[in-house]
C-alpha cells in the first residue's frame, strides 16, 4: 500500500528522530570495531584525508549529476505508472523524515546520516563483497539494492528514483576508491532537504 501511496508513515516524533541518531552512532561505532578487529582502518574503504579540494569539485558534480539522470529515470517510471494505471505524482509525507518540528536532533540526524549510509553500506559492503566474491558488478548491485531497499518507505518510485543515484555514487567509488566526495554528496542532498523543508514550514 505504501509502495503506491495509498498509504503513508506516521510523522515522526523527537524522540524517534533521537532513536534514529542513536541507532546511527552505534552502527558507525560497530564499523569502526569491526575494522579495527579485521586490523584494518576508514582508509581501507576510502576514507583518505585531508580531502583534497578538487574532491570537493567532484562532490559538487555527484550532487548536480544525480539530478538529470533522477529526471531521466523519473521519464521512464511516469510513462510506466500510466502505462500500469497507477497515478505519478509525490505522495511521501516530509514529515514522517523531519517530523512537524526541527529539532536539534534533526539536525543530527541529516548531518550523520550520510556518513552513516556511505561508510557502511557503500564503502564497507562494496569492499567486503569485491574481497570475497571477487565481482564489483555484483559488490555494487547489492549496495544498490539495499541502500535502496530502506527506503522503500517512500514508496516505490521515489525508492527508484533514489536507486539511480545510488547507483552514480557506487559506480564513483568503485573507480576512485574514495569515499568522501560521496559522503559530501550525500550530505549535499540530504542538507538541501532539511532547508526546503524548513522553508515550508516557516511559511
Amino acid at each position: 500500500m505504501v509502495f503506491f501511496g495509498h498509504r503513508t508513515p506516521h510523522a515522526a516524533t523527537p524522540g524517534r528522530t533521537l532513536l534514529v541518531v542513536i541507532f546511527q552512532v552505534v552502527g558507525l561505532s560497530c564499523l569502526y570495531l569491526v575494522l579495527r578487529y579485521q586490523k584494518r582502518s576508514l582508509r581501507d574503504i576510502g576514507v583518505k584525508l585531508p580531502i583534497p579540494i578538487q574532491e570537493i569539485g567532484h562532490a559538487f558534480a555527484l550532487f548536480f549529476g544525480a539530478l538529470p539522470l533522477a529526471i531521466a529515470v523519473g521519464i521512464v517510471l511516469f510513462v510506466i505508472y500510466y502505462a500500469a494505471g497507477h497515478p505519478f505524482h509525490r505522495t511521501f509525507n516530509d514529515t514522517a523524515l523531519f517530523g512537524t518540528r526541527i529539532t536539534i536532533w534533526t539536525v543530527l540526524f541529516v548531518y550523520l546520516n550520510p556518513f552513516h549510509e556511505e561508510l557502511i553500506v557503500r564503502g564497507f559492503l562494496i569492499t567486503e563483497m569485491e574481497h570475497f566474491y571477487k565481482n564489483t558488478g555484483l559488490a555494487v548491485f547489492v549496495s544498490v539494492f539495499l541502500q535502496s531497499s530502506y527506503h522503500l518507505y517512500q514508496g516505490l518510485a521515489p525508492a527508484i528514483l533514489h536507486a539511480s543515484t545510488f547507483l552514480l555514487f557506487s559506480l564513483y567509488f568503485v573507480k576512485t576508491r574514495r569515499i568522501l566526495p560521496v559522503v559530501v554528496a550525500h550530505l549535499f542532498m540530504d542538507v538541501s532537504a532539511l532547508m526546503i523543508y524548513a522553508h515550508r514550514l516557516a511559511k
